[in-house]
C-alpha cells in the first residue's frame, strides 16, 4: 500500500503509528468528555438492530462501545497498526468486522447499507478539498436513505489556545506552526497531520457536499467544548461536579457562540 500513498497519507500513518489511539479518549476526564458527548448524540439517532459503519475507527473505541450495546459495526481504518490492534482485540466478536481501507474509497462496503455512518477522524487528516469531499461522498453513499452521517473536524482555536498560548513559552511554540498573526489563522499545522479548520471552512466543505450529493445538515455539536482549555479544572472535579460539567456540555453543545472553542466538532448530515 505504501507505494500508492501520497505525502499526506504517509504523514498520517507516521504520526499515528506507535500512538495508542484506543486510550486517547480515557486519558483524563477532559479527554473523556469527547466520548461521552458523542455517544449522547449517537443515541439520539440509533434504533435497535442498527448497522453502523465506523470509518476511520482508530483504535476502535466507538466500535467497541457500540458493539457492546449489541449493534453490528463495520470498522474501517487506514493505519495498519490500528487495523492489527482491532483484529486482535475484537477476534471472535460476532458484532464487529474490521477492514483496512481508505475513507476516500470504500468500494468494499455496499451502497445504502448502514443506519449510521461515522467519519470521526478521516476528514481532518485529509488536506486536499476534493479528497475531503470524496471521503464525505463515500460516507453518504454507504448510508441508507434518511440515515445520519457524523463527520468530525478539528477546529483551530481550541488547540491553538491550549497547545500554544497556554504553554510555558508561547512565542517560541508558535514558530513551530504556520501562523498568520494578522488573521490569527493556522495556515499549516506542520507538527501534525491534522487539518485545523475554522467554522467557515467546515461550512464550505459540508455545504458543497450537501448541494452536490443529495444531503442535508441536521445539526452540529461540539464534542469536547471548553474541556481542553480548562483541562486542569475539569480533571480535578469531583464525580458530582464532573456530572454537572457533562450536563453543561450537553446543554451548550450546539451553541454557535461557543462552538469555536471546542477541539473537535461533528457536523451531522442526513442522506436524502
Amino acid at each position: 500500500m505504501s507505494d500508492r500513498l501520497n505525502e499526506q497519507e504517509k504523514k498520517v500513518i507516521e504520526q499515528y503509528t506507535g500512538f495508542p489511539e484506543w486510550k486517547r479518549l480515557t486519558y483524563t476526564k477532559a479527554h473523556e468528555t469527547e466520548f461521552i458527548i458523542t455517544m449522547h448524540y449517537m443515541h439520539k439517532f440509533l434504533a435497535p438492530e442498527a448497522r453502523i459503519a465506523d470509518v476511520g475507527a482508530g483504535g476502535g473505541v466507538y466500535t467497541k462501545a457500540l458493539a457492546d450495546e449489541g449493534y453490528s459495526v463495520d470498522a474501517v481504518e487506514f493505519t495498519p497498526e490500528y487495523v492489527k490492534h482491532m483484529k486482535e482485540e475484537f477476534a471472535g466478536n460476532e458484532h464487529i468486522r474490521v477492514f483496512e481501507g481508505n475513507a476516500k474509497d470504500l468500494h468494499f462496503l455496499n451502497d445504502n447499507e448502514y443506519d449510521l455512518v461515522l467519519a470521526m477522524g478521516p476528514i481532518y487528516s485529509i488536506k486536499d478539498f476534493d479528497d475531503r469531499k470524496r471521503a464525505c461522498i463515500e460516507a453518504l453513499r454507504i448510508a441508507k436513505p434518511g440515515a445520519p452521517v457524523f463527520i468530525a473536524f478539528c477546529l483551530q482555536d481550541g488547540p491553538l489556545i491550549h497547545e500554544i498560548f497556554m504553554s510555558e513559552d508561547p512565542a517560541s511554540e508558535i514558530t513551530g506552526i504556520g501562523y498568520d498573526r494578522e488573521t490569527a489563522l493556522v495556515t499549516d499545522n506542520t507538527g501534525s497531520s491534522r487539518i485545523l479548520d475554522t467554522i467557515g471552512t467546515v461550512d464550505e466543505l459540508t455545504d458543497a457536499v450537501c448541494q452536490e450529493n443529495g444531503a442535508e445538515k441536521v445539526c452540529r455539536f461540539a464534542q469536547d467544548g471548553l474541556s481542553q482549555i480548562i483541562s486542569k479544572n475539569v480533571n480535578s472535579m469531583s464525580e458530582k461536579s464532573y456530572a454537572e460539567w457533562i450536563q453543561y456540555l450537553i446543554a451548550t453543545a450546539e451553541r454557535a457562540d461557543l462552538m469555536g472553542f471546542s477541539d473537535h466538532i461533528v457536523q451531522v448530515l442526513r442522506k436524502i
